[in-house]
């Protein structure tokens, strides 16, 4: 599913108008069905309002297969073994410094992810 039709999706069940969510996300609701059909991208700011509005991650609006799941990646298959002896290394520390690590791939990973749609 793409980003526009998650987004559509979304609002509907809200029972929403395009009008009503882009005056909650600061932007005019015609940007709405502009993003609903695909025809523009928000920025990075309105794509995480968006997805804060909706409850729903960053991933989830940005990703086309929306089943990923962390249970289903195998890091057997990381061929930077630098990268995998780093994860290695990371998964004995504790859980604090752990969830420092993730947020900062996490964020790496988003930004990422944006510039790839910013581009098609």
């Amino acid at each position: 599913m793409s980003f526009g039709d998650k987004i559509k999706k979304l609002r509907k069940e809200k029972d929403w108008s395009q009008d009503y969510l882009g005056k909650q996300i600061g932007v005019h609701g015609r940007h709405i069905g502009k993003y609903e059909k695909g025809r523009v991208l928000p920025n990075a700011e309105t794509a995480i309002r968006l997805a804060k509005i909706f409850n729903v991650s960053i991933d989830y609006l940005l990703i086309d297969n929306e089943t990923r799941r962390h249970e289903e990646t195998d890091l057997s298959k990381i061929q930077d073994s630098e990268l995998f002896r780093s994860f290695e290394i990371a998964d004995q520390m504790n859980d604090e410094d752990k969830e420092v690590i993730k947020r900062l791939l996490d964020a790496f990973i988003k930004k990422n992810q944006m510039e790839a749609l910013l581009q098609k």
